[in-house]
């Protein structure tokens, strides 16, 4: 009997250590939360930004330099990130599962940005094979013939269906997956075509070729130049090119957007819900991303071959093109090489702020975050800035850039949400089919895996001049699929390797 009770006794004995434990875990996560709030309060920032103006009123050069980095540390760097801490840990009836997700993925692509490359291109490939694994068997809204409609009700719902139109009517008519394969053919269309007319321009460009051209003054970088003397205190401002690029390297904004967006695209696909887009599925939101870039992939080749800007790189025509070849099939090979450094003369807009601007609206827009959302364009904003200060890019392209991938985001916004009837179909969930994949077996899981490793291959052995061939490839081998057997959740994979392929190899 004693023993018994002593047995009793050490349970409730244990039982007490782990609430008291529990109770002190809950107490330090309350107390963290409460320290990143105030991290990032309001008043903080508006300290911060007084003590960089104050940093102009003192006379000694040094004590200025560490006021500007405090202050502006903290605005453009440690506030962003903080901040995103904060929204991550926030308590689950404060966020919700989309949000979260996104918000980590985020940070944690920053984490790993300090990896080897082999290892970061490991990761990313290893999570669209397991995405496309685990996205086999959700439900989905399948490709449909249209119904027949009653003339009244055709008369109704014409203007939501594209009135006379037939374009509308037929874009109406597809499914959600073929308006994506459409949109992603679209994109890969304007980045070779892009890509062909940067060689084109740049090669006849006589000026850029001779060497004998002055670059266009440009202010942004100038007064970028004065600020970045006075932070860092040197007396040149290419002194201070390696730290600045040291902080674009650690931060790697890019590829943070990357992985919000990729992040976006599971909650989505897995109705993990709690983002901004509970009741869409994630080929609306690519297909919204898609529109976007090539839309402003678009407008940027046009604009930059209808008036050639001088580079703004001395000598550049030299050190990232060969001589113009006389024959014209040399001519089309050197234009089919991947230009993944930019060319010369394709200058307004800015292919990078096109890019970043397009994800950074879309993981946005699916966590649906104020302080997440202004986070993510804080360090936008200091990516640009530091580009313009390094002269890769005239300031001019990244404003237009920018604002023009902006306004495209919102001018495409129907595309993601289709028409009102689609859209209450989706909410409702009555209309969609739950795709009956076959089981899941070592057969399945290397033919998923296959396209994945040769993403892998290709972006960490094969040499750069070949890349856009396995993209033209990946493309061929959907499209295959597609004309046999209409769209299918691998030939969706297929575009998803593809869209990775080509993120790695031009971003």
């Amino acid at each position: 009997m004693a023993s018994a009770g002593n047995r009793g006794g050490n349970d409730d004995n244990d039982k007490s250590t782990r609430g008291q434990m529990r109770w002190k875990l809950a107490r330090s996560a309350r107390m963290a939360r409460c320290a990143l709030r105030a991290a990032t309060s309001a008043k903080l920032a508006a300290s911060a930004l007084a003590l960089v103006f104050a940093a102009f009123l003192v006379g000694d050069d040094e004590r200025q330099s560490d006021l500007l980095k405090l202050g502006a540390g903290y605005l453009f760097v440690a506030r962003p990130l903080l901040s995103c801490v904060e929204v991550a840990s926030r308590p689950a009836k404060d966020v919700g599962v989309t949000t979260r997700v996104v918000v980590l993925s985020f940070l944690a692509s920053v984490v790993c940005t300090q990896l080897p490359k082999w290892l970061r291109t490991l990761a990313g490939c290893s999570a669209v094979y397991v995405f496309g694994l685990a996205s086999r068997g959700m439900a989905t809204p399948q490709s449909r013939p249209a119904k027949k409609r009653a003339p009244m009700e055709n008369a109704t719902t014409m203007a939501g269906d594209g009135g006379s139109n037939p374009l509308q009517r037929m874009w109406y008519r597809l499914g959600i997956r073929e308006r994506a394969l459409i949109g992603t053919i679209s994109v890969v269309t304007s980045l070779l075509t892009e890509n062909f007319i940067i060689w084109v321009v740049s090669a006849t460009y006589q000026p850029g070729i001779d060497g004998k051209y002055e670059p266009l003054q440009d202010n942004g970088r100038i007064v970028m130049e004065a600020l970045v003397t006075r932070i860092f205190h040197v007396d040149q401002a290419r002194m201070a090119k390696r730290p600045l690029q040291n902080l674009r390297n650690l931060l790697n904004v890019q590829w943070a957007l990357v992985a919000g967006l990729a992040a976006s695209f599971v909650c989505l696909d897995l109705r993990l819900g709690g983002g901004g887009q509970r009741a869409n599925h994630f080929l609306g939101l690519a297909l919204h991303a898609l529109a976007t870039i090539a839309s402003a992939r678009l407008i940027r080749t046009i604009s930059f071959v209808l008036t050639v800007l001088p580079s703004q790189v001395r000598n550049c025509y030299v050190h990232r093109f060969p001589p113009p070849p006389e024959e014209w099939g040399a001519w089309i090979m050197v234009g089919f090489l991947p230009q993944s450094r930019g060319g010369c003369n394709d200058l307004i807009l800015s292919g990078h702020a096109t890019i970043t601007s397009t994800f950074a609206c879309a993981c946005t827009s699916a966590a649906a975050d104020a302080s997440f959302s202004t986070a993510v364009w804080t360090l936008v904003a200091l990516d640009y800035a530091i580009e313009t200060y390094q002269g890769l890019h005239y300031s001019v392209d990244m404003w237009l850039g920018c604002i023009v991938t902006c306004l495209l985001w919102q001018l495409t916004k129907p595309l993601e949400i289709g028409n009102e009837a689609e859209q209450a179909e989706i909410q409702a969930g009555q209309k969609a089919t739950m795709e009956e994949p076959p089981p899941l077996n070592a057969t399945i899981a290397a033919m998923y895996a296959l396209p994945a490793a040769v993403v892998f291959v290709v972006l960490v052995a094969v040499p750069e001049a070949y890349v856009n061939y396995f993209i033209v490839g990946y493309a061929a081998w959907a499209g295959a699929i597609y004309a046999r057997r209409g769209v299918t959740h691998f030939s969706q994979h297929l575009l998803m390797c593809l869209l990775c392929n080509a993120l790695g190899a031009y971003l």
